[in-house]
């Protein structure tokens, strides 16, 4: 497939990516009406999501705030799929092993 060709068919499919989303119908049935192979749709859908995801340059972004208290600080760590996880201690390697389960 020549260069022009991918081109034009990562643009057919990020529109059809669109069109899903504002739908309002599944996956399937949005396929079945636009003639569209489910499992050509499902790759493009994740090479789409992988493309936007903030993870791709292995790195999120973390803050760390301060309180003056006398007690451990807690540090939190929240995972894109909304997981939150308060730790508490500053065990370094355990927040380390944490962080790698992104």
């Amino acid at each position: 497939m020549k260069k022009h060709d991918r081109k034009l068919r990562q643009e057919e499919m990020a529109y059809h990516i669109q069109s899903w989303k504002e739908s309002g119908v599944s996956q399937q049935q949005y396929c079945s009406s636009n003639n569209l192979r489910f499992h050509t749709f499902y790759y493009w859908l994740k090479k789409n999501r992988s493309k936007n995801s903030p993870l791709t340059d292995g790195f999120i972004p973390i803050q760390v705030q301060s309180e003056s208290s006398d007690t451990a600080t807690n540090v939190e760590i929240q995972y894109p799929n909304g997981v939150r996880i308060f730790v508490p201690s500053m065990d370094i390697q355990f927040i380390g092993r944490l962080v790698r389960l992104v």
